[in-house]
């Protein structure tokens, strides 16, 4: 049969491939989205399987690679927290709490505890150094000796309570203690280089070089006293010559 006196159109073995019942040419292509709705656009707005959707979860579950904030990312350090080893964790000790504790030791208490602490060390041996002087006949010798003998006694005082003590008398007796660098008691060096300056006294008893020693100990009590006052810490150069101990209100 013709149609208009033209015969109808012939499929092309070749067009389909040497399969009858193929799509020849200039057909229209089958809709594969409506076959397969994962593929091309999304369905009602809904997200596409297999393709992950960054910064979305997917039904409460995170998404693996992306960062979820507030919530801290392994293997990351977290800040503000101690690490393992770092410090102040089970590898290291932590600061010494006590380092700094307490409120400084004003200059007035400090120079109270100072004339105290001479009066007990001065006047046992002023009393001793009179009977030795008066047994020898006011000799000399004797005399220097017992200047000596009365600066070893004061620098060794002073070193041993502060060092063993944590406060000579007239510093407990006045609220006050001493504490090294690190807390706790200062060492027996630092005691002795923050009281080096009453060493001076063994030298008062030798003409002329005693009297230096003289003004070189007033020096150094009112240097102690001028950084005292200036020093936010209330530390006195002896503090800080000692390595930087601190005199505290118990």
């Amino acid at each position: 049969m013709t149609t208009g006196g033209y015969p109808p159109p012939q499929q092309d073995p070749r067009a389909t491939g040497g399969h009858p019942g193929a799509p020849s040419y200039g057909a229209t292509p089958p809709d594969y989205t409506q076959q397969f709705p994962q593929y091309g656009a999304p369905q009602n707005g809904g997200p596409q399987y297999g393709a992950p959707q960054y910064g979305t979860p997917q039904n409460g579950t995170p998404q693996f690679g992306a960062p979820q904030f507030g919530a801290p990312q392994y293997g990351a350090p977290q800040y503000g927290a101690p690490q393992d080893g770092g410090f102040g964790g089970p590898g290291f000790p932590g600061p010494d709490p006590n380092f700094g504790a307490g409120t400084p030791g004003e200059l007035l208490p400090r120079l109270g505890a100072r004339i105290i602490d001479g009066l007990i060390v001065g006047i046992p041996m002023g009393i001793l150094s009179a009977i030795m002087i008066l047994a020898s006949g006011g000799s000399g010798f004797v005399d220097f000796f017992m200047t000596v003998v009365s600066g070893v006694v004061a620098f060794g005082y002073w070193t041993y309570m502060e060092s063993a003590r944590g406060a000579t008398v007239g510093k407990k007796l006045l609220g006050l203690s001493v504490a090294g660098p690190a807390g706790g008691n200062p060492t027996l060096e630092q005691a002795a280089k923050r009281n080096a300056f009453v060493a001076l006294q063994i030298l008062t008893g030798v003409p002329l070089l005693g009297f230096l020693a003289g003004l070189l100990s007033l020096a150094a009590y009112i240097g102690i006293a001028v950084t005292i006052e200036q020093d936010g810490n209330k530390q006195g150069f002896h503090d800080k010559f000692a390595g930087g101990t601190r005199v505290r209100k118990s």
